[in-house]
């Protein structure tokens, strides 16, 4: 049997860059094809919050996870979309048109850190593309990078 047709498109972006905050990500990605912002950050943000709000519901066990849980659910007022909210609606996106941009967003991202005080150096953060660029270490998550 075939596989049936969807509606949603395919979403598609080479990660060039990223950084994770306790309380914000900031992403620096190529979009493939037809796909863009709207559709890019939209689609992470869903499937992210499906895989987090899912793991957090199986491992219960831990206190920790229902105290996060707890953290994501919404007053009975604002179910519009379902009982939990892992990310905001909004987003704000930057297009970037040259390398010097690029580089400034690179060192933005990986200085962030570091300027909120999380840290002493950019190599000490294991959520952000710095390691992956300046270290070689792709553990946390492997990305594409340009020269």
């Amino acid at each position: 049997m075939d596989k049936p047709q969807t509606s949603k498109t395919e979403v598609c972006a080479t990660l060039l860059g990223y950084v994770l905050m306790p309380e914000h990500f900031h992403l620096l990605v190529w979009p493939c094809g037809p796909s863009n912002p709207s559709q890019i950050v939209p689609s992470l943000k869903e499937r992210t919050a499906i895989f987090m709000l899912n793991s957090l519901r199986q491992n219960r066990q831990f206190p920790w996870c229902g105290e996060v849980l707890e953290q994501f659910t919404l007053p009975p007022t604002v179910h519009h979309h379902g009982p939990h909210r892992v990310w905001q609606r909004r987003f704000y996106d930057l297009n970037v048109w040259s390398e010097k941009k690029r580089l400034e967003k690179l060192n933005y991202m990986h200085g962030n850190p570091v300027k909120r005080g999380l840290v002493a150096s950019p190599d000490r953060w294991p959520w952000s593309g710095f390691r992956c660029y300046y270290l070689g270490d792709t553990s946390v998550l492997a990305m594409d990078h340009l020269p």
